[in-house]
C-alpha cells in the first residue's frame, strides 16, 4: 500500500513568505520528514504492542540487551532512552516485576543499583528480534544500498542540527 502524499500547508507557507529571512525550500523540505516520522512513530508503536511491549520497555531491554553481564545504572538507562530518572524508575519497576530484570545492589550505597536482563527476558528477546530486524530490512529494501547511505549520512547531519528545537 503505497502512502498518501504530504498533504501541502499553504496557510504554514503563506506565513513563511511574510517572515523575513526565512527560507520556504527549508521548510517544505522539513514537512515530508514530519510526516514520516508521525506515520513511522505510529506504525513503532503497534509493532510493540503485537509482542506486548511498551516501546520504552523495549528500549531498556535493548540497552539492556546490548550492555555488559555488568548490566546498567538506572541513570545509564534513563540516558539511553531519553526519559527522566523518575520514569526510568517506573520503568524498570514494571520491568522487574514482569520478570524481564533485576535489580542488585552496588556496594554499600543502598540507593545504587544495576539492571540485569533475566532468563525470561533473553528468550523475549530471542523470540521477537528475527522478526524486528526483519521488519527493519523490509523498510530499508525501499532503498538501495547507495540511497541507504546517503541517508545514512543525511540523517547524521540533521541529527547535529536537532538541538534548533531545544528551548533553553
Amino acid at each position: 500500500m503505497k502512502p498518501t502524499p504530504c498533504p501541502r500547508f499553504e496557510k504554514i507557507e503563506q506565513l513563511a513568505r511574510g517572515v523575513p529571512g526565512l527560507d520556504l525550500e527549508a521548510i517544505r523540505a522539513c514537512i515530508p520528514l514530519l510526516y514520516f516520522h508521525k506515520e513511522f512513530d505510529a506504525a513503532l508503536e503497534q509493532h510493540y504492542q503485537a509482542y506486548g511491549i511498551s516501546r520504552s520497555r523495549w528500549q531498556v531491554l535493548m540497552a539492556l540487551y546490548k550492555a555488559s553481564d555488568e548490566g546498567l545504572t538506572p541513570a545509564e538507562l534513563a540516558d539511553f532512552a531519553g526519559v527522566t530518572r523518575a520514569a526510568m524508575t517506573g520503568l524498570v519497576d514494571g520491568l522487574v516485576e514482569s520478570g524481564h530484570v533485576t535489580r542488585s545492589d552496588e556496594g554499600q550505597d543502598r540507593r545504587t543499583y544495576r539492571v540485569r536482563l533475566t532468563a525470561r527476558a533473553n528468550d523475549f528477546i530471542a523470540s521477537v528480534l528475527p522478526d524486528h530486524l526483519r521488519r527493519m530490512q523490509g523498510l530499508m529494501e525501499a532503498l538501495t544500498p547507495a540511497e541507504r547511505a546517503q541517508l545514512v549520512g543525511l540523517i547524521e547531519t540533521l541529527r547535529g542540527s536537532v538541538q534548533v528545537f531545544r528551548h533553553a
